[in-house]
């Protein structure tokens, strides 16, 4: 009887969901996410470097700000994503390894 690679199963039932839970991951993060990209943001920076403004360089540490919140969103989001599949991985492989002694 050939034993069952339980690792590789569940990797190749991981890849079939990945692209369609993708889509949704990405659907969730730009409701939560700040509407500031890093290209406006360079954008403004060259354009306030050539007129010498000051009022304006507030405005984009504001949106650097409003950035890197982006980023931390992100990546508590998959953090915490990426914790709950792999504790449940965990307790289906050590599952499997009870159910094969």
């Amino acid at each position: 009887m050939k034993k069952i690679d339980m690792l590789e199963k569940i990797y190749e039932v991981r890849q079939m969901d990945f692209e369609e839970e993708n889509k949704k991951d990405r659907e969730i993060l730009s409701k939560m996410s700040n509407t500031i990209t890093f290209e406006k943001i360079e954008e403004d920076i060259k354009k306030n470097c050539k007129e010498g403004k000051a009022k304006e360089s507030e405005q984009i540490m504001k949106e650097l700000e409003e950035l890197i919140e982006n980023y931390e969103i992100q990546i508590a989001y998959y953090s915490q994503k990426n914790y709950k599949r792999g504790f449940k991985d965990a307790i289906n492989l050590y599952t499997q390894s009870l159910k094969e002694e």
